[in-house]
């Protein structure tokens, strides 16, 4: 029997404290002590998007093409409103880029805890990589579409400029948001379920309330300060600025751009305080 005293085990990386204290905020260190897990499970999710498939991963290439083709027609050919100037396909493209990004990291990210539930129940390791694993596979779905709308640029003679720097700042912002969102909604998708229904039908609807297919400058005047307090109306506007050189983000304050950044970390804030608050109730109530 070892007479090495109780302090020096505690002390001891290989052992692990678990307890019952409602935290308010989630223990990012036992993340980044589990990160083999969470490359892991972000390799099983990447792996398994598109098993069993007759095109594979070609698909991360043609949804968001026939996307765009679809919005182009609607708002470019139907409807008919500006692009400034910049063919419409890829002006739709490229707003379709960080939209895309949220809007699926978000919709895969509110039911993960939910349909994981046989998996965290009967072993302990941190919560928190369950749904930072299930947003994996957007972030490959974007670098590809990424390629895509490099090409288009240079099939279409855009071309490259030095706003393309500040193409990963409206991403990164994109993906934050997307974070914060996805802690909230799938910590309260075990407790309420209706969660994850609502979430199927509102993330679809933001398309419409944001310049995907349309650029801020077909917003009324008079509306165009209540449209901006959607983060995402600023995100993929500069995202599209970056890419084609659309001007109308000069429709875009900055007091919106400095708006945007501070609720995008804002609502990462809230979304880890709510889940290391409702995780405990995770393993009784799923």
């Amino acid at each position: 029997m070892s007479t090495e005293p109780a302090e020096s085990l505690a002390l001891d990386s290989r052992w692990l404290r678990i307890d019952s204290r409602r935290r308010w905020f989630p223990d990012l260190g036992a993340v980044l002590r589990s990160s083999q897990l969470l490359v892991l499970l972000c390799r099983r999710n990447i792996t398994v998007m598109y098993r069993q498939t007759a095109l594979g991963s070609i698909w991360l290439v043609v949804n968001p093409i026939i996307s765009a083709g679809l919005l182009s027609f609607v708002f470019g050919r139907v409807a008919h409103l500006s692009s400034g100037g910049v063919p419409y396909f890829p002006f739709t493209f490229a707003g379709l880029l960080a939209y895309n990004l949220f809007s699926s990291s978000v919709t895969g990210a509110a039911g993960s805890l939910v349909s994981s539930s046989t998996l965290f129940t009967r072993i302990y390791f941190p919560r928190l990589i369950i749904p930072l694993a299930a947003m994996a596979p957007n972030l490959v779905n974007t670098g590809i579409s990424c390629g895509v709308m490099f090409f288009l640029l240079v099939a279409y003679k855009i071309g490259f400029s030095f706003r393309l720097l500040l193409l990963p700042l409206w991403l990164g912002l994109a993906f934050l948001l997307s974070v914060g969102v996805s802690l909230m909604l799938s910590s309260m998708a075990v407790l309420r379920r209706d969660v994850g229904y609502a979430t199927q039908v509102v993330i679809p609807l933001l398309l419409f309330v944001t310049p995907v297919a349309y650029s801020v400058a077909a917003v009324p005047p008079d509306l165009r300060t209540i449209y901006l307090l959607n983060p995402l109306a600023t995100i993929v506007e500069g995202c599209r600025w970056s890419l084609v050189g659309q001007t109308h983000l000069g429709i875009v304050s900055m007091w919106a751009v400095a708006y945007t950044i501070a609720i995008t970390f804002l609502v990462l804030i809230a979304g880890l305080v709510v889940f290391a608050r409702l995780e405990w109730k995770f393993a009784d109530v799923v």
